[in-house]
């Protein structure tokens, strides 16, 4: 029997027939910019705990009459801090079937190796804003504001009412020295923006490093980063004191062979400090 003539085209064993071209390109609807990761400062530290040493008193100094003695000799008051690094891991597997599948259409190995690179970013440029210590985890921003405060000089200014400009200029004021940044979601972004177009003033935009071209108010920067959305928060501090120490970058390392497979890890040691001084406002509302 002629197959060809029992085949019923109209049925649909003969869609089995027909064959399946994909593109070659994975699209990848899953990782998001990390916009924190990129814009605070990466400081290479070879050990595994980074000490700072701070002022936290200046000396004295006294009024005297003309001729009167000099007043008894007086010291700055110092401090030690410090963070250790903590150590993130993505492990990853594919097996040779998988490897050989994938033919000529794209590398398995490097797509997936590329994938778990993504996912430790993700997880960093997360944990830089919420991370809290637990789990073996870095402390974040919020953190060292609200609960850990002994590598800067940190604060926080509540309110209850619908946000103003006046409400984050005071945020500003409070900062003891120069912030460059302030962090906020796109919602809270775009009622900054609203509020100056209310007032007719003209929205600036500046670049930052990574190439990033963001709207800024007071001639800070305001960032919003996907890994971090808070709508009744807003974040000013200095992008040059936000350290993320690297002790050892992102680095792949093939395990050893148990099966047909390639098991492999990405690893990397990393610790943050957020130094100088750097204000959380929060409790508002948007409308």
């Amino acid at each position: 029997m002629d197959i060809r003539k029992a085949l019923d085209l109209s049925s649909t064993a003969a869609a089995y027939l027909i064959p399946e071209v994909i593109d070659g390109a994975i699209r990848d609807f899953a990782s998001k910019e990390p916009t924190l990761y990129n814009a605070v400062r990466h400081v290479p530290w070879a050990t595994n705990t980074y000490f700072i040493r701070k002022r936290t008193a200046l000396p004295g100094a006294s009024w005297s009459t003309d001729g009167g003695p000099l007043p008894a000799a007086t010291q700055s008051e110092y401090a030690r801090a410090s963070k250790s690094m903590k150590y993130l891991y993505s492990r990853g597997e594919v097996t040779g079937p998988m490897q050989a599948a994938a033919g000529s259409l794209f590398d398995a190995l490097a797509s997936e190796v590329e994938a778990h690179t993504r996912a430790m970013i993700e997880k960093l440029s997360t944990d830089l804003a919420t991370a809290n210590g637990g789990s073996n985890s870095i402390t974040g921003i919020l953190y060292q504001i609200t609960d850990d405060t002994s590598m800067g000089d940190q604060s926080v200014v509540n309110k209850s009412t619908v946000l103003t400009l006046a409400m984050l200029d005071e945020a500003i004021d409070a900062v003891n020295g120069t912030p460059d940044t302030i962090l906020t979601s796109k919602p809270v972004r775009r009622k900054i923006n609203s509020l100056l177009q209310a007032q007719q003033q003209f929205v600036n935009t500046t670049e930052i490093q990574a190439g990033f071209r963001v709207i800024s108010y007071d001639d800070l920067p305001i960032l919003s980063d996907s890994h971090w959305a808070d709508d009744a928060k807003i974040l000013i501090f200095d992008r040059d004191q936000a350290k993320l120490l690297v002790h050892k970058d992102l680095t792949y390392e093939e395990l050893a062979k148990t099966k047909d497979s390639t098991d492999f890890m990405i690893k990397g040691y990393f610790g943050f400090s957020l130094e100088g001084s750097a204000v959380l406002l929060q409790g508002f509302s948007l409308t």
